[in-house]
């Protein structure tokens, strides 16, 4: 673990300060505390797992242990994964081809092969990178998807300039160096090439509720606000602000909460109490704009 003394965002070392909050009431993955900045206002886990490490954790048991609705053992795997595929090139009709309309699109953690599959759908060219090693090769055997390597995202893997479209999306929390991260999607975009990149967004009701509840329970810090295994937490300010950073015109900033459908397959409710708080903090961060997703359009100057 490396304790991070100047935010990896944007090395500012103004830090908010009851933001080192504790993990008390559950088991840990990965990190168990964590610091936001007050100049870029990103989460950040502090101190911070090894690159190693976080490396040997999602290319073992991550889709084993963290998830249940694109889990391996599933015996319609293949199904729901081609599902997917179908709702993914819907999607993309419009967040992606009102700016590129064909070309290479390239997934960085790319899963299953679902994003990949519903691109091909719509007559781009596919390629991505998966940590996993199960599950890219899931979208090789079965999906057909030729171009999905296993492996951590480098840009040194693949040839500069080589991308019209680079998707990610639930990825960037879960990175060690962001400005490796950034600097590799602007070398393998296309001058004139977008980015969609997507992730969680702090700022949002259900992290209220929980930082009152600390707070009620008497603690001084409020509890780990996301997964564990996450190293990092955005908000629209702090994702975008790294992006131009490294040289990208910022073209969407969009915070939004998914479709109810979206969300209950990761769901398990223990009682209709706990089925009711879902539905109210979801509805909550509709009406407010304070949803728990946060995306971000970004070009490479032509």
């Amino acid at each position: 673990m490396t304790t991070i003394t100047v935010c990896p965002g944007c090395g500012g070392q103004r830090f908010h300060p009851f933001s080192c909050t504790v993990e008390a009431e559950r088991g840990h993955d990965m990190h168990f505390a964590q610091t936001r900045c007050l100049d870029c206002d990103l989460v950040f886990s502090n101190p911070m797992a090894e690159p190693a490490e976080l490396e040997r954790f999602y290319a073992s048991s991550y889709y084993e242990d963290h998830e249940i609705e694109f889990n391996p053992s599933r015996p319609d795997l293949e199904d729901v994964i081609r599902a997917r595929g179908r709702r993914e090139a819907d999607g993309l009709r419009g967040s992606v081809l009102p700016y590129k309309t064909g070309g290479m699109f390239f997934e960085i953690g790319a899963g299953f092969g679902g994003m990949l599959d519903g691109a091909r759908q719509l007559g781009f060219e596919v390629a991505g990178v998966e940590p996993s090693e199960q599950a890219a090769r899931f979208g090789r055997d079965v999906m057909g998807l030729m171009n999905l390597r296993h492996g951590v995202f480098d840009a040194r893997d693949w040839p500069a300039a080589c991308s019209d479209v680079i998707y990610s999306y639930m990825v960037i929390e879960h990175v060690f160096d962001l400005h490796q991260f950034a600097q590799d999607i602007f070398t393998l975009l296309k001058p004139g090439g977008i980015a969609v990149i997507g992730t969680e967004n702090h700022h949002n009701v259900w992290v209220v509720l929980r930082r009152l509840r600390s707070w009620l329970k008497g603690r001084a810090l409020p509890e780990f606000q996301t997964a564990t295994h996450h190293t990092y937490y955005f908000s629209g300010k702090s994702l975008s602000r790294l992006m131009t950073r490294h040289g990208l015109e910022i073209i969407r900033c969009r915070v939004y909460t998914p479709a109810v459908a979206d969300k209950l397959p990761r769901y398990r409710f223990r009682s209709w109490r706990s089925r009711l708080a879902f539905y109210a903090l979801h509805y909550a961060d509709v009406w407010t704009g304070r949803g728990g997703r946060v995306l971000v359009w970004c070009r490479k100057p032509a």
